[in-house]
């Protein structure tokens, strides 16, 4: 059975009306302002307890916050989507709901935090007009696309290329289902003409017929379904739907494996069929490295004088060297020498050994409570996470991540086995989920678990989260050894 697609990116005609539904959008928030002005002044007239309107500035300020809050907030929603989208009227009217609450709430955030003076009364008819004005919008949306399905005119209509009965049939049958489904010009057989049993479209011949087919009726789209045929016939085929403009589509069968969801990819130049679990957008990781490398120089500079006191304090106390370096394994499991403020006597690797047996984690990684080798600065460094600041010049090369997973050292990440092993497909970082979590408090299995969330569900708002978590988790020393 072929796997199913993860939603591809939107099409051109897509992000054009998406676009449009924003721009209306924010159209509709400006009329709104200077409708719910003009009723605060006629209202005024009949309700002597409305307040004076506010100063023109103030009024101008309220525009200027709300305007982008309300194509946040709904782009946020995926209520730029009207087009894709089937409307009943009360779905409508729980999402208008949920997208003026929310607006609500911030816009009382920023009005609070800018110290403006508005009327609550000319709030509440703003917020009333925008939904009012953005229910007829979406609601003529909704009507005009409902026109357009039942005359023909936005319906898509498709021909199918194909001899697997049973497969065509499922696709006819899914295609049903979709908020606007197709309409169906039929189907070719590629080799012969005989009608395939078992399936429920309008049999219209052999291969042979398709510029036929194309010159005397309306198909808005050719899909060759499942397999391709030989080179000759799809290249005859492609240069007739080509010279009427109408696109070709080619199914691909793909395995079907727990988990993985196959998207089409663009590798050097050639495409691909890429399997992974997650499909992280390369712009957004591109924005989370340009972040890590930003903030770590930054704060490199900010707390020189720290990091040269921590230096200072090791020399003396424990001598050289001031710096621990150990090969640990990194994004897709790359080694890199990790850097800390040593915290251990010079010869602890070698008295690891004698330790082994009084492991309190449980797995391959190695945790110890009161661990013998620690000095008694190293025990203040590691409490308060000083000791980790070093990291911050891994960071700075590329090597780690500000948030991630955190890096182990090779030969514990070598001994772990399964789906273990897929917290190495995101760049280890300083912090992660299992920091403002508990860390040795934690088993094994949950620090894993935790480490596989997060490469699971990244985004750059959960390194945000995360990051404005790890202040309070390092004051505290939670779980900190």
């Amino acid at each position: 059975m072929s796997a199913r697609f993860d939603p591809v990116e939107p099409t051109p005609r897509q992000r054009a009306l998406r676009r449009l539904v924003v721009f209306a959008d924010a159209a509709l928030v400006l009329v709104s302002m200077g409708l719910a002005f003009a009723l605060h002044a006629a209202l005024r007239a009949v309700l002597p307890l409305l307040r004076e309107p506010p100063a023109f500035h103030h009024w101008a300020l309220l525009l200027y916050l709300a305007m982008p809050l309300f194509v946040a907030t709904s782009v946020t929603l995926g209520m730029h989507r009207s087009f894709e989208q089937r409307y009943s009227p009360a779905r409508l009217v729980g999402e208008l709901l949920q997208l003026h609450v929310a607006v609500l709430v911030g816009l009382t955030l920023l009005v609070y935090v800018a110290q403006a003076v508005i009327n609550r009364s000319l709030v509440a008819l703003f917020l009333f007009c925008t939904f009012v004005l953005l229910f007829a919008e979406r609601a003529l949306i909704a009507r005009w696309q409902r026109y357009q399905h039942r005359s023909g005119q936005g319906r898509e209509r498709l021909l199918v290329v194909g001899d697997d009965a049973a497969a065509m049939q499922r696709f006819a049958e899914s295609a049903e289902r979709e908020p606007f489904p197709p309409q169906f010009a039929g189907y070719l057989v590629p080799t012969g003409g005989a009608p395939l049993p078992g399936l429920a479209l309008a049999a219209r011949g052999g291969l042979d017929r398709l510029e036929t087919v194309l010159r005397e009726e309306a198909v808005d789209r050719v899909l060759f379904f499942p397999r391709v045929p030989e080179a000759e016939p799809l290249q005859v085929a492609l240069a007739q739907c080509d010279a009427v403009g109408v696109p070709v589509g080619v199914a691909v069968d793909t395995p079907e494996i727990a988990g993985l969801a196959p998207h089409l990819d663009e590798h050097l130049g050639r495409p691909f069929i890429t399997f992974e679990r997650v499909s992280r957008p390369p712009a957004s990781l591109a924005l989370k490295s340009a972040f890590d490398v930003a903030v770590a120089a930054l704060v490199i500079v900010a707390l020189a004088p720290l990091l040269a006191v921590i230096a200072l304090a090791v020399w003396v106390t424990a001598g050289r060297p001031i710096l621990f370096s150990q090969e640990r394994a990194g994004l897709h499991f790359r080694r890199f020498r990790m850097l800390k403020f040593r915290t251990m006597v010079r010869d602890a690797e070698e008295k690891k050994k004698e330790l082994l047996e009084r492991n309190e984690m449980a797995g391959p990684v190695f945790k110890l409570s009161d661990d013998p080798r620690v000095t008694r600065l190293g025990r203040v460094l590691r409490r308060t996470s000083l000791d980790e600041l070093p990291q911050l010049f891994n960071v700075l090369a590329g090597q780690m991540s500000l948030v991630g997973p955190r890096p182990l050292p090779v030969n514990e990440q070598q001994r772990i086995r399964g789906w273990h092993r897929r917290r190495l497909s995101m760049k280890p970082g300083m912090t992660g989920l299992w920091q403002v979590s508990g860390r040795n408090e934690l088993s094994f299995e949950e620090w894993m678990a935790l480490d596989l969330r997060y490469v699971d569900e990244w985004s750059l708002g959960r390194d945000a989260r995360i990051l404005a978590r790890t202040l309070p988790a390092v004051l505290a020393a939670k779980g900190a050894r």
